[in-house]
C-alpha cells in the first residue's frame, strides 16, 4: 500500500516541479532571498580568484599561488584546501542554522545535516571549479610552473578541501540523528549553554503546517548522489522534529566554537614559522569567523539583524575613539615613553628658523661634497642625482635592475658619481638594498652574484603581511616584542620589516645613525626619505645627516612643507630609528600597512612618501639649490636619473559612455586616476625653473618600465614570474637602450 502511494505521488510531480523544487535549487533561491550577507563572502572570493577585485594590492596572487615556509608546493595548497574546506563547512553550518526550519522534511531523513550539505553544493562546487581553473592557468601562464608541479598543487588543494569536509561530515555522521532515531513521546532535554551561543532556538511546534515560512521541496540529492522524493513530515510530532534540530544545532555550535578557538591559537603562536600559514588560508579562516557570526546574528535577531549590525558598527566607531582602543603602528627605535614633542605651528616654526642648525648642516654638507669629489678622482666630476618611484616590488626590482645595468655599463662610474638618492616606497627599498650590495662589492667583501640579489628583493613580502593582518591585527593587537630598550606592539608593519630583513640578508638591520659616517665619507650615496604626515600633508625628511637646510624657513607669513625628522624628534631618540622602519614608513601604502604614529602631541601619523612626491624630485632640487654655488664651481654637469615605473607621455583613452555609478564617482575617480599625472606636471615645472636658477648644465635621463593596460604589472609586494620577466625585458627596450648609451657618454666625458 505504501509503495502504491509513493508511486502515485511520484507520478503526480511534473518535470518542471522536479527542477524548480529541487532542493539545491531551492537552497540557492533561499540564499538569494534571505541570506545575501552570506553570499557576499562568496562574491568576494569569486572576485578575488577571477582577479576582478583587489588585484592592485596583489591579493589574488595569495590564492592562486599560496606560499608556506617560502615555498609554493603540494603542502601549501593542502593547507589552503583545508582552510577552504573549513569555510565551506562553516557556510553549510550557518546556512543550516539560519534556514533549516524552512525545510521540515529534513527531520524525516537520517543524518539531516549531511543531507543538507549534499544539497547545499551549488555555490561551493562552482567556486572550487572556478578556483582550480584559475589557479592552474595562472601558475602555468604567469608563474611558468611545470605542468606536473601544477597538477600536484591542484591535487594538494583538492586533498585538503576534501579532507576537512569528510572529517566534518564524519563528526556529524557520528553525532547527528534523524527523526526516526527518536521516540515519539516527549522527553526532558538537558540544557546546553553552547546551544544558544550560535543557534536559533525556534520551536518547530510554532511553525504551523503549510506556513508561508516553509519552502516547497519535491526532490533532493540522497545517498550516493541519487535523486529522491522529499517525504511528508506531517506524521511526525512537533516535539520529535524539535529534538532533531536542537541536537543538530548543539553539534554545529560545538564545531563553530572549535573553529574560533583554532583561529585564536594560530594567531597567538603565529610567530612560529610552522604556523605562518598561507595568507589566503588565514583570510579564509577570518571569513569563516565572520560567516559564523553572521549566522548567529540571523538566529538571535532575525528581521532586526541589519539594524543591530548597523548599531554595533556605530557603537564600535564611538568606542574606538577612546584612548584605550587607539592603535597605530610604531617606529621602532623611538622612545614612546618619554615626553612627547609639541607638534604646533609655533614649535615647527622655531625649529625651521634655527639659523645655527642651518649653518652647521651647510658646513657639514659642503665637507661631504668635498669628500665625494675626492672619491671620484676627477677635477670636475659629473654629479649624479637618482630619483626612484613608488610602486611596491615592481619599483624595487626595476630600480635595482636599471641602476645596476647602468652602473655595469659605466664600469662603476655611475655609483661613484652619485651624490644623492631620493624617492618613495618600493623604489627606495630597492635602491637601499642596491646601495648595501655595491658598498660590500666595492670594498672587497664577499658578496653573491647580482642574480641572487635580484631573487632576494623580488621574493614575496605580501604573505606575512596578510597573515599578520588577519591573525594578529584584528584580534590580538596586545602582543608585543622587544626592540632595543623598548617594547612595541606587533602588527603587520613588524611582519613586513622582519620579512624584508630576511630577504635582504640582514644588511639593512641598522639604525639611521649607522649610515652617518659612511655617507659623510662618500662610501655610500646620501639617501633621503620623505614620508607624508597625514595630519597636515607636510613631508617628514628622514636622513642620517643633518639636513635642516631642506626645512629652513625664515620668510615671514610663509609655510615650509618640510620637517627635519632628526632634530624635531631628537629627544625621542631619532638617531636610533631603525632604518627598516624608515623604509617602511616611506612605503606605507594605505591599508597595506597601518599609518605609523610618532611620539608627538597631538600625535601625527605617517603615510607613503608617494602621496606628496612619488619620485622625490622636490627633495633633489632643494638639495641642489642649497649647494648650487658649490655644484656650479666644482662639477662639470648635473645628471638627474629618473627611474620611472610608467610612461611619461600617455595618450588619452577613447571616451566611453559612463554608467550612473561611474558618473557619480567620476570626480573621485578623476582625482585618483590623474594623481601621478599631476605630480609629473609639477615635477616638469620644477625642472624648468631649475634651468633658470642653476647656472651650470642639467640633464635628465629617464629609465622607463614598460607596462600598459594590456601588459599590467601589479602594484603589490608580490610579483608573478611573468611580471618579473616583463620587468627584466624592459632593460632592452629601445628608449632604455638609448638612455644607457647616453648616460655612459656623459660619465665618460670626464675621462677625455
Amino acid at each position: 500500500m505504501l509503495m502504491a502511494v509513493s508511486i502515485d505521488r511520484k507520478s503526480q510531480i511534473k518535470t518542471w516541479e522536479r527542477i524548480v523544487y529541487f532542493f539545491p535549487v531551492q537552497l540557492l533561491f533561499v540564499h538569494l532571498k534571505k541570506n545575501l550577507i552570506l553570499l557576499i563572502f562568496w562574491l568576494i572570493l569569486f572576485g578575488i580568484v577571477l582577479k576582478i577585485v583587489t588585484l592592485k594590492y596583489g591579493v589574488p596572487y595569495l590564492f592562486l599561488q599560496p606560499e608556506y615556509l617560502g615555498k609554493i608546493n603540494f603542502l601549501s595548497h593542502l593547507i589552503l584546501g583545508v582552510s577552504l574546506g573549513g569555510f565551506i563547512m562553516a557556510f553549510n553550518l550557518s546556512s543550516y542554522v539560519v534556514n533549516g526550519f524552512r525545510f521540515p522534511f529534513l527531520a524525516t531523513l537520517s543524518r539531516p545535516f549531511i543531507k543538507y550539505c549534499q544539497n547545499n553544493i551549488l555555490i561551493p562546487l562552482t567556486f572550487s571549479i572556478v578556483y582550480l581553473y584559475s589557479m592552474i592557468t595562472f601558475q602555468i601562464e604567469y608563474e611558468q610552473i611545470e605542468y606536473l608541479q601544477t597538477i600536484l598543487n591542484a591535487c594538494g588543494f583538492l586533498a585538503g578541501n576534501l579532507l576537512f569536509i569528510f572529517f566534518t561530515l564524519g563528526y556529524f555522521l557520528i553525532t547527528n540523528k534523524g527523526g526516526v532515531s527518536y521516540k515519539s513521546q516527549q522527553e526532558d532535554g538537558i540544557f546546553n549553554p553552547v546551544n544558544d551561543l550560535f543557534s536559533n532556538r525556534k520551536k518547530w511546534s510554532s511553525l504551523p503546517k503549510k506556513s508561508g515560512k516553509q519552502w516547497t521541496v519535491s526532490t533532493y540529492i540522497s545517498n550516493r548522489g541519487k535523486i529522491a522524493l522529499a517525504r511528508e513530515c506531517s506524521h511526525y510530532k512537533p516535539e520529535t522534529l524539535e529534538k532533531v534540530f536542537t541536537q543538530n544545532r548543539i553539534n554545529a555550535s560545538l564545531f563553530q566554537a572549535g573553529i574560533i578557538i583554532t583561529l585564536f591559537i594560530v594567531g597567538w603562536f603565529s610567530d612560529s614559522k610552522w604556523l605562518m600559514i598561507p595568507a589566503a588560508a588565514s583570510i579564509l579562516l577570518f571569513f569563516t569567523i565572520l560567516i559564523m557570526l553572521t549566522s548567529a546574528f540571523y538566529s538571535w535577531f532575525k528581521g532586526w539583524t541589519t539594524v543591530i549590525i548597523v548599531s554595533i558598527i556605530i557603537l564600535l566607531n564611538l568606542v574606538s575613539k577612546q584612548e584605550t582602543f587607539q592603535y597605530g603602528s610604531q617606529a621602532y627605535g623611538l622612545n614612546y615613553d618619554t615626553v612627547k614633542v609639541e607638534y604646533s605651528q609655533s614649535h615647527i616654526r622655531s625649529v625651521q628658523e634655527d639659523d645655527e642648525a642651518y649653518k652647521i648642516d651647510i658646513t657639514r654638507g659642503l665637507k661631504l661634497l668635498e669628500n665625494w669629489k675626492d672619491s671620484t678622482h676627477d677635477e670636475r666630476p659629473i654629479a649624479v642625482f637618482i630619483n626612484v618611484p613608488g610602486g611596491g616590488l615592481r619599483s624595487a626590482l626595476w630600480t635595482m635592475l636599471s641602476l645596476n645595468e647602468a652602473n655595469d655599463i659605466s664600469r662603476n662610474k655611475l655609483w661613484k658619481n652619485t651624490i644623492l638618492i631620493s624617492g618613495s616606497s618600493g623604489g627606495v627599498v630597492g635602491a637601499a638594498y642596491l646601495r648595501e650590495y655595491l658598498y660590500r662589492k666595492n670594498h672587497q667583501d664577499s658578496v653573491p652574484s647580482f642574480s641572487y640579489i635580484m631573487d632576494d628583493i623580488s621574493r614575496d613580502k605580501l604573505n606575512p603581511v596578510a597573515v599578520t593582518a588577519v591573525l594578529n591585527d584584528i584580534f590580538l593587537r596586545f602582543k608585543t616584542f622587544e626592540f632595543g630598550s623598548f617594547n612595541y606592539r606587533k602588527d603587520r608593519s613588524r611582519a613586513f620589516e622582519v620579512q624584508l630583513n630576511k630577504d635582504t640578508r640582514g644588511w639593512m638591520d641598522r639604525s639611521i645613525s649607522d649610515y652617518t659616517q659612511l655617507e659623510f665619507e662618500a662610501k655610500m650615496p646620501l639617501m633621503l626619505m620623505a614620508p607624508t604626515i597625514s595630519n597636515d600633508g607636510r613631508k617628514l625628511i628622514i636622513s642620517s645627516q643633518g639636513v635642516s637646510y631642506l626645512a629652513h624657513n625664515t620668510a615671514l607669513n610663509q609655510i615650509n612643507e618640510n620637517i627635519e625628522f632628526s632634530r624635531f624628534f631628537q629627544e625621542q631618540g631619532a638617531k636610533d630609528l631603525s632604518f627598516l622602519s624608515a623604509l617602511r614608513m616611506s612605503a606605507t601604502f594605505p591599508y597595506v600597512f597601518p599609518a605609523t604614529k610618532l611620539p608627538s602631541n597631538p600625535s601625527i601619523e605617517i603615510l607613503d612618501a608617494g602621496i606628496r612626491d612619488n619620485y622625490g624630485f622636490s627633495n633633489t632640487l632643494k638639495y641642489m639649490y642649497s649647494f648650487r654655488n658649490w655644484l656650479e664651481d666644482n662639477t662639470e654637469k648635473v645628471v638627474i636619473i629618473q627611474i620611472r615605473d610608467r610612461e611619461k607621455f600617455i595618450d588619452l583613452k577613447p571616451s566611453s559612455k559612463r554608467s550612473l555609478w561611474e558618473s557619480l564617482t567620476q570626480p573621485f575617480g578623476t582625482f585618483y586616476s590623474t594623481f601621478l599625472d599631476v605630480q609629473d606636471y609639477a615635477m616638469e615645472d620644477q625642472i624648468r625653473q631649475a634651468y633658470e636658477w642653476y647656472e651650470g648644465d642639467i640633464e635628465v635621463v629617464d629609465f622607463i618600465l614598460e607596462r600598459s593596460d594590456l601588459n599590467p604589472i601589479s602594484l603589490s609586494w608580490h610579483l608573478t614570474r611573468k611580471e618579473k620577466d616583463r620587468i627584466q625585458s624592459s632593460l632592452d627596450s629601445p628608449q632604455n637602450t638609448k638612455a644607457f648609451v647616453r648616460l655612459n657618454e656623459l660619465l665618460k666625458s670626464t675621462e677625455e
